[in-house]
């Protein structure tokens, strides 16, 4: 026995010498393939060694599956392995042997993935898609060969490759669909997101099941590929197999996700630096963006060329002699020797008008891709080929999935060189997720969707805004270069502006639609910072909106744009409160349109429909009317229509009341809560609400302040939870109610008042991307408007009115903007007090926000 321990503890030793040589010798030269093979080949050695201490006989062998049965072991993989025995005796009868040779494993600190496998059970084994792919490259460690071979034999001989290569490539696309459809996150999984390895491993499945090989060469061995394809995807490969390796030995763990925290160290690793227009990080992140790129094109090139041979039917394309369409591709006929260079946009109007045409074969979009290398600007001048770009925009179906799928090809960018320079473009804020190129394109999906009726449900009133457009190829281009100049330094959209002037005058576009296109780039942002930032209970707001939009095509324009674009930035980013917003405005704004009226119209307008809502509750304007006196005439340009009506209703009896109020009713459009306070005007009221929406994990996403002129508090907060799964609402509501009036009228515990225990720490992106605080106090005669923008984290409003409540600030208004990880914040304050110093009341903010 202590002989054995004596020994494992020598074969421990060992391993971690060797293998820290292994990542001595990487770190080095940066040879990855060498230091996959090195470190299976030292598990191997290790394995065989453990496999004689647990004195397993000749009835069982040892098998490598998985990765490491590919010889490809990272730092801090998961080691699979399978025990093969001829049947179920042989596990039955050694089961004691076997447990202790597995708990060997682990006492060794191996993360071990293990099964065990008869020879019996393989038509069995081999229903299960995930065995068959770790049989597929099973290699023999050690035990009796014998076996194995049988086994080996056996598994290929059952395995049917058609059902095998189908069920691979239905997996592959519920993966991409749990990976956000895209590789191109700013911060991707590099062994799972779409384009990245598991899309080669892929590959290399479907050679090892139809030609008994899982290396990539069999492709070129078998006509599949050219030298230069193979050259090129090795390349590429190798690229994203040395990240993984450094991300390993970075994190001390299996982590396969480019964060931005390790961004940077890979960064320096593999020798990239900063330069006055890009960081270390970004270059390496281009890098491998261009990676993705070429594996996500050949993963489609490959997986076409395994799967067509299933369905050899041909039919002929009427016009188009060097076409045939098989199993729903337009392809190339081989032999073809027809100048397909200047016939690319109209095959890609055949695919849009085709609903049986479902994408590209593999022939023809290798000729695509030798296109795209020829594109130069006598090319792009000629008018004929411009006409059969532009009738790509103008086509009512698979808008969005030609213009990706020219991207793909390489041929969006390079007939576009201003989109060629935000492919792979990074966006160092906190909304976006995707690179620009990225982000363009799902904003463009988005468009598309609201032109579908199937998909009315998601947004009624874009779909409508969408059927009253007269020319959306005008919103297809806008979607296009929204952001086209992101990246180059400046106001992205003034230069956006200018580049669509360009493109008007090269396309000889109709000077109206040019200036509408450059309109909606220009003032993409417009309708999103109106809606976010401004009131829009005031008509000051909405005169101003609609003097900017002139007319209701434009105004469903940029509110279809808008809806798009925020949808695209992140899946957090866009909720339910920013779409009531931003379609309250568009509402508001439309009825404005029609009927142009002055503030004082505006105002009796929205007091005639708070009286038509009051009488549908027996509610009379007599009984009401002293009440509205005592609110005062700002009343009713602080607050919406439906707003006034819920407070009317329940302040009829109250308007003077000695007691606070706190009513609470759900949100319009069905996210979050609306939340009602009524009280005496006093102190610190702002900093209780906060304090105690904090503590019971609730955010306010607004926040409107009204002081009456009976010196009444009415507070209205908005406010989203995590969770509402676990939430019973009717007592959710009553514990607010009754919890949150407790707290207003209760003395403040100075103890709650601690700034800088509340506040969380900045997020890692906030710190990567190094967001500045920005912190303005402005002063007009003793009207101070402060406005922060920051960074969101935990309890930063309850920080902020802390800070207020140590000046004594009482606010007369707030608005609360979160964008994502973003927040502008908004307050209005009167202050008088002489002893008031602004610079030092600043300065605590930006210390705070630090």
């Amino acid at each position: 026995m202590k002989s054995k321990q004596h020994d494992f503890r020598l074969i421990k030793k060992s391993y971690d010498a060797r293998f820290e040589q292994i990542k001595s010798q990487f770190l080095k030269q940066h040879n990855s393939s060498s230091f996959l093979e090195q470190n299976a080949k030292l598990c191997d050695d290790v394995l065989k060694q453990l496999w004689v201490l647990a004195n397993l006989n000749e009835s069982f062998c040892l098998v490598a599956v998985g990765g490491y049965g590919r010889k490809e072991l990272y730092p801090s993989s998961d080691i699979d392995i399978t025990i093969i025995s001829n049947g179920l005796d042989a596990i039955n009868t050694n089961n004691e042997i076997l447990e202790n040779f597995i708990q060997l494993c682990w006492d060794f600190g191996f993360n071990l993935g293990v099964s065990q496998r008869v020879i019996d059970e393989i038509p069995k084994d081999i229903k299960d898609i995930t065995i068959a792919t770790n049989l597929l490259e099973s290699r023999l460690i050690c035990g009796n060969s014998l076996i194995y071979d049988k086994y080996n034999k056996k598994f290929k001989k059952t395995l049917n490759i058609k059902n095998f290569i189908l069920a691979k490539v239905k997996e592959q696309t519920l993966r991409h669909q749990k990976f956000s459809k895209s590789g191109y996150l700013l911060e991707p999984n590099i062994k799972e997101s779409r384009g990245c390895l598991r899309d080669i491993h892929f590959i290399r499945w479907l050679c090892a099941a139809k030609y008994g090989d899982h290396s990539l060469k069999t492709l070129l061995n078998s006509n599949e590929i050219t030298k230069k394809q193979l050259n090129l995807i090795n390349f590429h490969y190798n690229k994203l197999i040395k990240r993984r390796i450094f991300l390993h030995i970075i994190t001390g763990h299996q982590e396969d996700r480019m964060l931005f925290d390790y961004q940077s160290k890979i960064a320096k690793d593999l020798g990239f630096k900063n330069s006055p227009d890009k960081k270390a990080s970004e270059y390496v992140m281009n890098s491998l963006y261009k990676s993705i790129r070429y594996i996500i094109l050949f993963n489609e090139i490959i997986t076409k060329k395994f799967t067509v041979e299933f369905n050899l039917t041909r039919k002929k394309v009427e016009g188009f002699s060097e076409l045939y369409l098989s199993n729903g591709l337009l392809e190339l006929n081989k032999n073809t020797k027809t100048d397909i260079s200047k016939k690319i946009f109209t095959y890609f109007h055949l695919y849009q008008r085709n609903p049986s045409i479902e994408g590209f074969g593999p022939n023809l979009i290798n000729s695509f891709i030798a296109t795209a290398n020829l594109i130069n600007k006598p090319y792009r001048a000629d008018e004929n080929i411009q006409k059969d770009f532009l009738q790509i925009f103008k086509e009512k179906q698979k808008v969005n999935r030609s213009l990706r799928l020219l991207n793909r090809y390489n041929i969006l960018g390079k007939f576009l060189p201003v989109f060629g320079k935000i492919i792979s473009q990074m966006q160092h804020d906190l909304f976006h997720i995707y690179t620009v190129d990225e982000h363009t394109l799902n904003v463009i999906d988005n468009l598309r969707r609201y032109s579908k009726a199937t998909l009315k449900h998601e947004s009624p009133e874009s779909y409508e805004a969408f059927k009253r457009l007269k020319n959306p190829s005008i919103l297809y281009l806008a979607g296009l270069f929204h952001d086209i100049a992101k990246g180059r330094g400046g106001d992205h959209s003034s230069l956006g502006e200018k580049e669509v002037h360009k493109f008007g005058r090269m396309f000889n576009l109709p000077a109206l639609e040019v200036e509408t296109i450059a309109w909606l780039v220009k003032n993409h942002l417009l309708m999103s910072n109106v809606a976010q930032k401004l009131d829009l209970a005031d008509p000051t707001v909405i005169r101003s909106f609609a003097d900017e939009v002139q007319n209701q095509e434009r105004l469903d324009l940029i509110f279809l744009l808008t809806t798009a674009d925020i949808r695209g930035t992140s899946h957090k980013v866009w909720n339910q409160w920013k779409s009531v917003l931003i379609n309250s405005l568009h509402q508001t704004t439309t009825k404005y349109l029609q009927n142009k009226v002055t503030n004082e119209q505006f105002v009796n307008q929205r007091v005639k429909q708070i009286q038509n809502n009051l009488i549908k509750y027996s509610i009379e304007p007599f009984m009401y009317q002293k009440n509205w006196t005592l609110m005062g005439d700002g009343y009713f340009t602080k607050f919406e229509a439906q707003e006034i009506s819920w407070h009317t209703r329940l302040l009829l009896s109250h308007a003077n009341t000695d007691k606070t109020i706190v009513r609470v009713r759900h949100q319009k459009g069905g996210q979050g809560i609306e939340v009602l306070v009524y009280t005496k005007d006093k102190n610190d009221i702002f900093y209780k609400t906060c304090h105690f929406f904090n503590e019971i994990s609730c955010e306010i996403s607004q926040a409107k302040i009204f002081t009456t002129n009976h010196n009444y508090a009415l507070n209205v907060f908005h406010v989203t939870y995590e969770d509402e799964s676990s939430l019973r609402f009717k007592d959710f509501f009553q514990y607010i109610e009754v919890n949150l009036t407790n707290k207003i009228d209760q003395e403040l515990n100075q103890d709650e008042i601690n700034i800088s225990k509340n506040l969380m720490k900045k997020s890692r992106q906030a710190n990567f991307h190094q967001i500045e605080d920005f912190v303005e106090l402005i002063n007009n005669n003793g009207l101070f408007h402060l406005q922060i923008k920051t960074s969101n984290r935990k309890a930063l409003l309850l920080s902020v009115a802390a800070v207020l409540k140590k000046y004594n600030i009482n606010l007369s208004n707030a608005k609360i903007t979160t964008m994502g990880e973003r927040v502008e914040d908004h307050f209005d304050f009167k202050n008088s007090d002489s002893q008031f110093e602004p610079k030092k009341f600043e300065n605590d903010l930006l210390i705070l926000l630090q």
